[in-house]
């Protein structure tokens, strides 16, 4: 009886680290400053900086902006397919992308992750 309670809980934990959203913390001046000028002043900047302060990245580590419509499922409306999420895809010194993928209307950050050689400290 109790492997199946542990395997239960097991299952329980690992999808609450599955579905978790990236940490956030106070953003970096320095970093939100520059989101805020290569973003245009998105609504949003302010939130992603945090994330990435969290992700311990530095002002001086980014040198562009993109954004972008999110990979997602998105919902169904009236038959059409909407996707409501966002990703601010940004270009690293040294190489390579770190990519937020964001809910515009509330700013809520999703998932930040590494792409194409870019690492994120560690």
């Amino acid at each position: 009886m109790h492997p199946i309670r542990t395997l239960a809980v097991a299952g329980f934990v690992l999808t609450g680290c599955i579905a978790a959203a990236p940490p956030e913390a106070p953003p970096d001046p320095a970093l939100a400053a520059k989101l805020r000028q290569l973003s245009d002043n998105n609504a949003c900047s302010d939130r992603i900086a945090g994330a990435l302060t969290a992700a311990r990245i530095t002002a001086d580590r980014i040198t562009g902006y993109d954004l972008a419509p999110a990979a997602t499922s998105g919902r169904r409306s009236g038959g059409m397919r909407w996707n409501l999420q966002r990703q601010a895809w940004l270009k690293m010194a040294g190489g390579g992308n770190v990519v937020v993928q964001f809910e515009p209307s509330s700013c809520r950050i999703s998932l930040l992750y590494a792409r194409d050689g870019a690492m994120l400290p560690g």
